[in-house]
């Protein structure tokens, strides 16, 4: 890449960044904290989860406030095809002495965006780290077992992780200028954050799709968007063989989030479908899609011993609206709900397992806090025929687990109900939600 073209390019970035402003993220003030401090900043997440513009928006207010001059910012995006060329560690030192050119006393700001697409990149964060006073670092990334390969090897100790889900609801809700800033307004638009729910239960959290008119429409974006993964997150970066089968694999987790499975049920799945294949390959496939974002894997616990097992498991993808990809709405709404209730659980950082008796009772969730662990259960509504099945649970776990139980429900609650001696909260999803 010629000089000339560099420097319009870190020109041309300059400019756009000071344009973007949008919906603040709920991560976005923790990044703004930790700006100062030595540690490289990483952001990771699934694609389209709007990485991109959340470091541009940081940079954007950055500069605003005066912490960085417009002129020390360099933001370089590697899914750019004008960046194609920049393949080596010395690729992204000439742009880098090109921008050190340009710059003006005071802080500096860089910004790799999917750092991944660049071989070897690490060695020349490391030496940006090592070498450069004043400097703040801040990467992007989409791929997991790629990042996580480098980072432990030539960054270990020198930065700090950040994961971005795709949108909450809350943070939709914002995008929509439906979110309320009180109880009375929160009653006032519990029909429209209804709706929106509805919307958002099937289309998912990907800002991209907010915007895309039609249901069919958004559904092909978000079929393209998998297929993207598929082939750069996953087939291509770990050399998939059954490149068909990882295709079912996913569609069926997919299809079925929120079921108890083994990779034993997926193996003769698999082999009901006619593809024969080993437990391993079948453990390697999950897990890649698991190092793309796509999906999580949550694991069954043991209510006595206090731990988990292994042997089954649950998944859920990183955002409801993949699922319509795979089946209509109306067949999983209940599944789409736990799927839900499971990201929010993990935006707010705990660490979420799953219940089940020998009798056949399921407690959908139970996450670890640092009070200890708290219980969930997630329905559409609490009626007089599902109310035992819904609520047993948490009078079996309660033993070893405490007294932290909540059943959430599609009906606006916020109220105490007794079941078997316990006192479980009653709440409305989009009451706890919003909170």
């Amino acid at each position: 890449m010629k000089p000339e073209a560099i420097r319009q390019l870190i020109f041309e970035w300059q400019e756009r960044v000071m344009t973007r402003q949008g919906v603040e993220r709920q991560l976005e003030p923790y990044i703004l904290d930790c700006f100062g401090s030595r540690p490289i900043k990483i952001i990771t997440g699934f694609r389209r989860s709007g990485k991109s513009f959340l470091t541009q928006q940081v940079a954007r207010k950055l500069i605003t406030r005066g912490a960085v001059p417009r002129e020390n910012l360099l933001y370089l995006n590697f899914e750019d095809y004008r960046l194609q060329e920049c393949v080596t560690p010395g690729d992204l030192d000439q742009i880098f002495t090109l921008f050190m050119q340009t710059t003006v006393p005071g802080h500096r700001l860089v910004i790799f965006d999917e750092i991944q697409n660049v071989p070897d990149w690490d060695r020349f964060v490391r030496t940006l780290y090592e070498r450069e006073d004043d400097l703040e670092l801040l990467l992007t990334g989409s791929n997991s077992e790629l990042l996580s390969t480098e980072l432990g090897s030539n960054l270990a100790g020198r930065f700090i992780e950040f994961f971005l889900f795709p949108f909450s609801f809350k943070e939709f809700l914002l995008y929509r200028n439906e979110l309320p800033k009180n109880i009375r307004e929160f009653e006032r638009r519990l029909p429209a954050m209804t709706r929106l729910l509805n919307e958002y239960l099937v289309y998912g959290g990907l800002p991209e799709v907010f915007d895309i008119p039609r249901g069919e429409a958004k559904v092909s974006y978000l079929s393209g968007v998998l297929t993207k993964v598929i082939l750069d997150d996953v087939v291509k970066r770990f050399r998939v063989e059954h490149v068909g089968l990882l295709e079912k694999l996913l569609s069926y987790l997919l299809a079925t989030v929120g079921n108890v499975t083994s990779y034993a049920a997926l193996v003769k799945r698999s082999a009901n479908l006619g593809i024969p294949v080993k437990n391993s390959t079948v453990v390697d496939y999950v897990s890649y899609l698991q190092k793309s974002f796509a999906l999580f894997e949550t694991n069954k616990f043991s209510w006595k011993q206090s731990r988990h097992f292994s042997s089954t498991k649950k998944y859920y993808a990183v955002d409801t609206g993949l699922a319509s990809i795979v089946r209509p709405a109306e067949e999983n709404h209940a599944f789409r709900l736990e799927n839900l209730v499971f990201l929010e659980l993990k935006r707010r950082g705990l660490e979420v397992c799953y219940g089940s008796s020998d009798s056949g009772r399921e407690l959908d969730f139970l996450a670890r806090t640092a009070d200890g662990w708290e219980q969930y259960q997630v329905t559409d509504t609490l009626t007089d025929q599902n109310r035992r099945r819904e609520l047993g649970s948490f009078a079996l776990a309660a033993p070893h687990l405490g007294n932290s139980q909540t059943v959430l429900t599609l009906d606006d609650a916020d109220d105490v109900i007794t079941h078997e001696g316990l006192q479980i909260s009653r709440k409305g999803i989009i009451r706890w939600l919003v909170a």
